[in-house]
């Protein structure tokens, strides 16, 4: 079994249909801020940006310090970079990994997270041999949900009183996909 951050490095771009996912640079800063500056896009998924500048720290501090199993969604037909998507708390003993992504809100709709996700896990248990995949999203945000389901991941189970965001309490929704359910087995 190969190492999964050798692996990762061998992988760094992937392809779909419509999309690349490739390593994101500082020069994605101006497209990610126009969508991690939106409030309804980055509601349920980690705190508005600021400034550019907050954007550009981020990057450095996220996709730059710790770019494997990280990508941007670039789309093909026009090159627009339009989100990320993430392969974190990583655990390579027991090759399991969580998801986590974020796409522009004037992309919603299309199916290109569904896309993304799809890819990346393929990636985990064709290449990485990963043994499961896990995601979570806000209950109020069940529109995240419905990409895991179709991207072939199942509902694991609810936390209720899981964080507080401002006000509200929040319940998280798990989601899991392991490699036998993946291979069909």
């Amino acid at each position: 079994m190969e190492n999964i951050y050798l692996l990762l490095a061998e992988n760094r771009i992937l392809e779909t249909e419509r999309l690349i996912l490739r390593p994101v640079t500082l020069e994605d800063a101006g497209d990610m801020y126009a969508y991690a500056s939106d409030e309804e896009t980055t509601r349920y998924v980690f705190p508005q940006n600021h400034s550019l500048e907050e954007t550009k720290a981020n990057i450095a501090g996220i996709y730059l310090a710790t770019p494997l199993g990280r990508w941007g969604i670039v789309l093909k037909e026009t090159g627009a970079f339009i989100g990320s998507i993430d392969m974190h708390k990583l655990d390579t003993t027991m090759r399991k990994s969580a998801l986590g992504y974020c796409l522009h809100k004037d992309c919603w709709n299309n199916g290109y997270m569904t896309e993304a996700v799809k890819a990346v896990i393929q990636l985990a248990f064709e290449t990485l041999e990963m043994n499961a995949l896990v995601a979570v999203h806000d209950k109020e945000n069940p529109a995240s949900g419905r990409v895991m389901e179709k991207a072939g991941m199942h509902f694991s189970h609810e936390e209720p009183y899981a964080k507080m965001d401002g006000d509200r309490i929040v319940t998280r929704m798990y989601y899991r996909l392991t490699k036998e359910h993946y291979f069909g087995k």
